[in-house]
């Protein structure tokens, strides 16, 4: 199996690359603007915006497979650069899945929670109509909407607050985050009106690669198995690495001010998934225990 993996110094791609290399596939990864090291493995340059190198990258490669895992995730600059987030979410997914289609090749296409509004009560599935409430969730649907047009073999994954240990740049997500701030004995207000399934991208590469195997195709929710709001997760991450419980303060989204919109409750079922391809998606404590025992600088790193 030749896969291609655009997106790949990124936290989900590095755990791509990696699981993906184990069993002996021909991997390419793509990086951006982190060139950061991936062992023996091919790195190339893209940047999605740019017709011309994608086309080249892909007919270079000669993938049968491509995952495109690359973007801009930041909500608020999206917000605060729309041109550039519809420029690189949407219109760079687009020149992908056309480059891929006139090379014949299936994508999977690694999208958001942030597609739904979320005003359900209950977790979301694959059936419930999107509504985006910011540019950044725009641009994900739209780029969902080219991908799955482009090719009736293509998949869309939506994933939800992807976390874990990020071994190839400074880049910091919820836990690693959390994790600096109390572990340096500072208070942190976490949200308790925001709910989302938290998915260990370790895990969540795993998932891809057994759904890529099983020939998926059409959308799926690959998320953690547990609905919880940012208090909450504080709470297990002070347990599990033995911190202060105290330092988590109740805090409220609707007063941090943030310049675009966010879903109250943005909860994904991974039935779907589970059911078709035979797996369960990672308890919260779990990610984080298997966070715990493979800290950077507490274990040997892995093939990097």
């Amino acid at each position: 199996m030749k896969l291609l993996i655009i997106g790949g110094t990124g936290l989900l791609g590095q755990y791509l690359v990696l699981e993906a290399s184990q069993p002996g596939w021909e991997v390419t990864a793509t990086y951006h603007d982190n060139d950061a090291k991936l062992g023996t493995r091919t790195l190339v340059h893209m940047d999605v915006r740019d017709e011309a190198e994608v086309k080249e990258v892909i007919r270079t490669a000669q993938p049968d497979v491509v995952i495109h895992t690359a973007g801009i995730t930041d909500i608020d600059r999206c917000e605060n650069n729309p041109q550039m987030a519809w420029e690189v979410n949407a219109e760079g997914t687009y020149n992908v899945v056309s480059a891929c289609k006139t090379a014949g090749v299936p994508v999977l296409y690694v999208s958001t929670d942030a597609v739904f509004n979320g005003q359900k009560e209950e977790r979301y599935y694959e059936f419930d109509t999107p509504d985006p409430l910011s540019i950044y969730a725009q641009t994900k649907l739209e780029a969902e909407r080219l991908t799955l047009d482009a090719d009736h073999r293509n998949t869309v994954a939506r994933i939800s607050l992807m976390y874990g240990w990020n071994r190839l740049s400074e880049k910091r997500n919820f836990v690693t985050w959390l994790l600096e701030e109390m572990r340096a004995g500072r208070q942190v207000e976490l949200f308790t009106d925001r709910r989302t399934t938290p998915t260990y991208a370790p895990h969540c590469a795993q998932v891809l690669l057994k759904m890529i195997k099983g020939e998926s195709r059409g959308i799926y929710h690959v998320a953690g198995a547990d609905c919880m709001d940012r208090y909450e997760m504080g709470m297990a991450i002070a347990d599990v690495f033995g911190l202060k419980c105290g330092l988590c303060k109740h805090g409220s989204v609707q007063s941090a001010g943030h310049p675009a919109k966010r879903g109250r409750n943005l909860c994904l079922s991974s039935q779907k998934a589970e059911a078709e391809f035979d797996l369960r998606m990672m308890h919260f404590r779990d990610g984080l225990k298997a966070m715990r025992s493979t800290e950077p600088g507490h274990e040997p790193d892995p093939d990097f």
